[in-house]
């Protein structure tokens, strides 16, 4: 449908549009106290209550019954124009036992003054109107306007009347406002209209309808009751996200009229797609008289001047309301001439009324909703953060509240019905939530205004519910109570389409708006940060609150924290492979190494890498392992420029959806992917980027993501803008996740940052270390003026301090720091894969070789590192680099840093003398009761302890030393683990290696790991184990705590199935046997950490369990095994 507001129009209804005023909020909504009923209606007209039918609904005066709101009109998107702040009385005429009173429905008319028609816009949030029933006030009388002089002006017998034939069906595009109707693919269609007493003036004719040409031409014809014929061309551009081009027609019809008229509408492409109708409008005149219980008229004739309308038909129960402001409507003085009613207006701007037959039925008769329990958002004030959420959701984003709260930040939790009860008449509408925002934000000042909104909830593209694919899976009745309103552009069919919840944000005064919603969003800038947690069920927002409370708690903590992974695609060819991802993405690791030199980056750009062309599609096999690899060891963030769709990255599938899925790392990143449709959070279907953020324990805690398709090329400017946000040159100036994004998209004037979204917590930060790290001596000369020269078997001794943001000593700082040495920089080159590119290999520089890990104890501020170099260093006197990491074990302080002036080169020529290889202290698959010999599942998890008071070498720099895997001496299944070893902590030379194996075959294996250390000794071991497909895991032990329990449980697995995915339930029984509750998911864990579950003790039947004691199972079974159980009680005390 036609959704343009063209706001220069002259408005038909001026009293509800003039230029608004600074609004002066309530302190008190009317909700607050007293009896209050909501009621609905669909359309609008004069609405009748019976004082039966107001009994009915709980109250026992209704004469003292009064009507409160303004219905289901779209609220304005424009905040220069007037609004109601909270609830308006709305004018009551009283009949004998009933009252009258004129109510607004979910379609809003307005008069295009620059081609003389009336246009429609629809609600695209609701398919009701609201208003609200109470008798706690003075109910609202309606007073009577005397009008002017009866027997001058224009004389108006005709009116100007309306009708539309609109079918919301389908949405081509699953993105933006419009919906459309009928197919009009190979078919055509016919509508009726009626107009009784219709007159023979020219009428106006429009009809919209839309088709996928694929760049060729269509057209689209019109034909007025059989005699009258009108057409119109459509062309689109062919491009991929063209999904269709709409035609309009908007015809001046002169002919002969009668009560019925037929509109056939047709088009002449059988073969295009997408091809429906959207609306058929039809404007008139009709003899102004009743037609019914009450008649909608208007007249263009008068406007701008004197006017006298003359009604005929009209009886002693006839009566005139000018509705033109809803919320002062009056009852017009009129004269009655036998059965000519007649009343006369001044000159002014274009009004509206309604003709009533009081004494008719016929009349809307509005239907109750429900009681609405007493609120007052309008209180609210100095508030730094607002969480908006759904009753069922509640209190999980308590709980999230409390965390903020614990922290010193206000936090308030706001259901989204109440936010409409006070914002939109109870009429569900996303510029509501941006009411309350601006309302808080108009009554604070200075550091009081509010910060952050946390939309907790899903959303979809259709608020409604009305096509299919939603209707399935949403009830319409049901669907605002389960997903929180996405704010939706007008443009519905192509690459301009996008969700946003930047709407929400923009809170200071705006000018007025010059074209459309959409082009003013490019310039309009935020004032809060915004995320979303898109959760649709209690369990998942349980887990998703733990895990933002988790990382908020620090509980993931190592030298991790300083890994950064850059991901750049190689493009396709439908841009000739370009090298513009790999380009954008060393313009952040050039920010990353001048200002934050104390973070890894691990650059994984496609095109530096082998690409395998023997699959389809072509791959990059090592890519893709290196990155999954840095997923398991642990990334701050990890930041992919690339394609993509809402199932993987790239056309390589370098990352898919079930890798998302079934991950088991604890070691949280930030996303930030520069793709297309990652995050479509508003679609049907969960997305790739929701599944990273809905994963219960692991994938990331937050994402800066994309919604819809995004430019390349204006992908860069927004990702580097971005990194500065987040990485600002001055720690000091460390930003939440939400002011990241306001920051980086203020910066920017285009619609392409509309597609990016905060998934998260905007409230929380980056877990960065907050204090600094640094060397003070290298083997005892304190760092100077000329760097100091490693060779090959030194024995290094690096001592350093924790220092704060002022470089002073943390004296009371004790823990533990931890470092990774690094060879000198490698010098790269792009390998052009893909040799049909125009574009030239680029050059590059990573520090791309571990030579040493280690860790040592933090006292009083100090550390000291000691190894021996390895003679696996490249030899190139050029600088290396040490990166460092420390824990306050007690406090949970953390710091970082980095060490780079010296230099590797040379051999020391007093090597030390080592010829004992590294001890084994343990091998074993999946747990540490594994004995060799045994049965195992298809792909076991490998475990090995190793030591040596040299060290163990985990340098990639010389081959045949690799930590390695060798299954059944078959060179095609050797694994090379340098990336699976990390050190033990408090065991000084101690290091694990942690490997998931790939699927092997059923039968007997066996298993070669062979170690070396850093004076090329090597030790190597063997074990045996038979694979058995289906072979049941080990559930070692199922406990539930607390136990006794009251409001939660957790019950806590262990398995010997550590990072598989496994198929969990739980059951739940009472002593009668009776099944009470069930459950069933899938899921991972990590080594040595239990697989937990949680619950809210809430039945299947919605109650909550009683006292008493009850019976639960837990059933783990992993890919094609049999299921392991194991049970025990659980004791539920009275809350």
């Amino acid at each position: 449908m036609n959704r343009t507001l063209y706001i220069t129009l002259l408005l038909c209804f001026v009293g509800l549009f003039a230029r608004a005023e600074k609004i002066e909020y309530t302190s008190v909504s009317k909700l607050h106290e007293g009896k209050w009923v909501r009621i609905e209606i669909e359309e609008t007209g004069v609405c009748k209550l019976t004082y039966d039918e107001l009994k009915k609904m709980g109250f026992s005066a209704p004469e003292k019954v009064g009507v409160y709101g303004y219905g289901g009109w779209p609220l304005q998107e424009d905040f220069t124009l007037s609004w109601h702040d909270d609830l308006p009385a709305v004018p009551l005429w009283r009949g004998d036992n009933f009252i009258l009173f004129y109510g607004r429905g979910v379609r809003r008319w307005e008069y295009n003054s620059r081609d003389y028609r009336f246009e429609h816009i629809n609600n695209p949030y609701s398919t009701k109107g609201y208003y609200f029933l109470s008798d706690f006030f003075e109910p609202k009388e309606m007073e009577t306007d005397p009008g002017k002089d009866n027997n001058t002006g224009r004389v108006i017998e005709t009116y100007d009347d309306y009708k539309v034939h609109e079918k919301e069906l389908v949405s081509v595009n699953q993105s933006g406002r419009q919906l459309f109707g009928e197919s009009l693919r190979g078919t055509s269609r016919t509508v009726d209209f009626s107009f009784p007493g219709i007159t023979n003036d020219n009428a106006k004719v429009s009809m919209r309808a839309i088709a996928r040409t694929n760049n060729e031409t269509g057209t689209f014809t019109m034909v007025i009751n059989g005699n009258t014929t009108v057409s119109t061309t459509v062309r689109d551009d062919g491009s991929t996200y063209t999904r269709a081009k709409d035609g309009t027609i908007n015809k001046t019809w002169t002919g002969d009229k009668t009560e019925k008229i037929k509109v056939e509408v047709s088009y002449d492409r059988s073969s295009h797609e997408n091809c429906h109708l959207d609306y058929i409008r039809m404007q008139v005149k009709r003899q102004l008289q009743p037609y019914g219980a009450y008649t909608l008229f208007r007249s263009v004739e008068s406007i701008g001047m004197d006017a006298r309308f003359m009604i005929q038909g009209a009886n002693a129960h006839s009566l005139v309301f000018d509705v033109t402001d809803p919320a002062d409507v009056k009852l017009m003085q009129t004269s009655l001439n036998g059965s000519e009613l007649s009343f006369a207006i001044e000159a002014g701007d274009l009004r509206e009324f309604a003709l009533v037959q009081a004494n008719n039925g016929g009349f809307i008769v509005p239907t109750k909703t429900g009681d609405v329990v007493n609120q007052n958002l309008h209180r609210l004030e100095n508030i730094e953060m607002i969480i908006i959420t759904l009753p069922f959701l509640r209190e999980q984003a308590e709980r999230l509240a409390d965390a903020h709260r614990a922290n010193g930040l206000s936090v308030e939790v706001v259901m989204a019905q109440d936010i409409y009860n006070e914002f939109s008449s109870g009429t569900p509408d996303a510029s509501a939530y941006r009411r309350l925002m601006k309302m808080l934000y108009d009554k604070a000042s200075g550091e009081n205004k509010p910060k952050y909104l946390l939309l907790f909830g899903d959303g979809l593209y259709d608020n409604r519910g009305l096509v299919t694919e939603i209707k399935s899976a949403y009830p319409p009745e049901e669907i605002h109570s389960r997903v929180l309103l996405t704010y939706q552009s007008e443009n519905s069919l192509d690459i301009n389409s996008f969700v946003t919840d930047d709407y929400f944000g923009i809170l200071k005064d705006q000018p007025a708006i010059a074209t459309n919603i959409d082009n003013a969003l490019t310039s309009w800038k935020m004032d809060i940060g915004i995320g979303r947690l898109p959760v649709r069920t209690q369990s998942e927002a349980y887990y998703a609150v733990e895990k933002i409370i988790n990382y908020m708690n620090n509980k993931e903590t190592g030298i991790w924290k300083n890994s950064i992974a850059l991901v750049a695609d190689d493009g396709n060819t439908s841009d000739s492979f370009t090298n513009t991802h790999l380009t954008q993405s060393e313009s952040l690791a050039l920010h990353m190494e001048d200002y934050h030199p104390e973070y890894r980056l691990n650059k994984l750009y496609f095109d530096a890498y082998k690409k395998d062309k023997s699959t389809s599609p072509a791959t990059y096999p090592e890519v893709r392992k290196r990155l999954l690899d840095l997923f398991k060891t642990g990334l701050l963030a990890v930041n992919y420029i690339g394609h993509g769709d809402t199932q993987a990255w790239s056309d390589e599938k370098i990352l898919i959806e079930s890798d998302i899925n079934t991950a088991s790392h604890e070691r949280l990143p930030l996303w930030v992917t520069a793709t297309c449709d990652f995050t479509r959070f508003d679609a049907v279907a969960t997305s790739a980027g929701e599944q990273v953020f809905l994963n219960r324990t692991s994938g990331g805690i937050g994402l800066f993501t994309t919604t819809r398709v995004v430019l390349s090329t204006k992908n860069g400017p927004l990702n580097k803008k971005l990194f500065e946000n987040l990485f600002p040159k001055e720690n000091t100036q460390r930003h939440a996740f939400g002011e990241v994004m306001r920051l980086t998209k203020n910066a920017l004037n285009d619609r392409n940052r509309l597609n990016f979204i905060l998934i998260g917590d905007p409230a929380m930060q980056l877990a960065y270390p907050e204090l600094s790290m640094k060397v003070t001596t290298i083997n005892g000369k304190p760092v100077g003026d000329e760097p100091e020269t490693l060779r090959a078997y030194d024995e290094v001794v690096i001592e350093g301090e924790i220092v704060d943001y002022d470089d002073q000593l943390v004296t009371d700082f004790q823990g533990t720091a931890n470092f990774a040495f690094l060879d000198s920089k490698v010098d790269k080159e792009t390998l052009k894969n893909n040799p049909t590119s125009p574009y030239p290999t680029v050059s590059f520089t990573e520090y791309a070789n571990m030579l040493h890990t280690g860790n040592a104890q933090v006292e009083n501020g100090r550390f000291r590192f000691s190894f021996q170099l390895t003679d696996k260093i490249s030899y190139s006197n050029d600088f290396g680099k040490m990166n460092l990491y420390a824990l306050d074990g007690t406090t949970g302080t953390e710091a970082n840093g980095d060490f780079s002036y010296f230099r590797l080169g040379g051999t020391n020529p007093n090597k030390p003398e080592d010829n004992e290889g590294p001890e084994i202290r343990s091998l074993y698959l999946n747990d540490s009761t594994f004995v060799s010999g045994d049965r195992v599942n298809p792909t076991p998890l490998l475990v090995a302890n190793v030591w040596d008071q040299s060290g163990i070498n985990v340098s990639n720099n010389t081959v045949g030393q690799d930590i390695m895997l060798i299954i059944d001496g078959n060179s095609s299944l050797s694994y090379s683990l340098n990336n699976y070893a990390e050190n033990v902590a408090d065991r000084e030379g101690e290091v694990r290696v942690v490997f998931p194996i790939p699927e092997l075959s059923e039968g007997e294996h066996t298993a070669e790991f062979m170690i070396w250390d850093i004076h090329s000794n090597s030790t190597r071991d063997t074990i045996t184990f038979i694979v058995e497909k289906g072979l049941k895991p080990d559930l070692i032990e199922v406990n539930a705590s607390p136990n006794p329990a009251r409001e939660r449980v957790e019950f806590r697995l262990d398995h010997n199935r550590p990072e598989t995915l496994m198929t969990v339930s739980l059951y739940v029984y009472d002593t009668a046997g009776r099944l009470r509750w069930q459950h069933q998911e899938k899921g991972s864990s990590e080594l040595f950490k239990s697989y937990i579950v949680s619950w809210d003790m809430v039945g299947n039947d919605g109650a909550r369990l009683r006292p008493g004691v009850y019976i639960y199972k837990a059933a783990i079974q992993t890919h094609y095994s049999k299921e392991a159980t194991k049970g025990n009680k659980l004791i539920v005390l009275g809350q």
